[in-house]
């Protein structure tokens, strides 16, 4: 995932910063300074590629996660197809009640009946 390169200089940067106050303190200022300052440049480069990696993962994830769902909805429309087709008659029509209407209107009249011949499921 990381380069090594760039491992290795967040690693030594984190440890000039860390040793930068001890020679500081044995009497050499300017060299402590200076490393302080090179280190943390080399430290702040490495995490700078750390987070952009951790941005670029992030948001390789997201597509993953939404491509897979789109999968899985388009998976489940198949299933449904599948049984929808095996659920139909061979002559593929089926007889399908009209629209209720209340049992005030339809008293004293039959039951109508609508025949369906080609059906389209979407």
């Amino acid at each position: 995932m990381f380069e090594l390169e760039t491992v290795l200089a967040f690693g030594v940067g984190a440890g000039l910063v860390a040793l930068a106050p001890m020679v500081r303190r044995l009497g050499n200022p300017q060299l402590g300074d200076s490393m302080n300052h090179v280190g943390r440049s080399m430290a702040k480069g490495g995490i700078k590629v750390g987070v952009t990696v951790a941005g670029a993962a992030g948001n390789a994830a997201r597509s993953v996660a939404r491509h897979a769902a789109e999968a899985a909805e388009s998976l489940g429309d198949l299933v449904a197809e599948a049984r929808t087709e095996l659920d139909t008659p061979a002559a593929e029509t089926a007889v399908v009640d009209a629209p209720a209407v209340s049992k005030k209107a339809t008293a004293g009249r039959s039951k109508k009946q609508v025949t369906v011949t080609d059906v389209t499921v979407e």
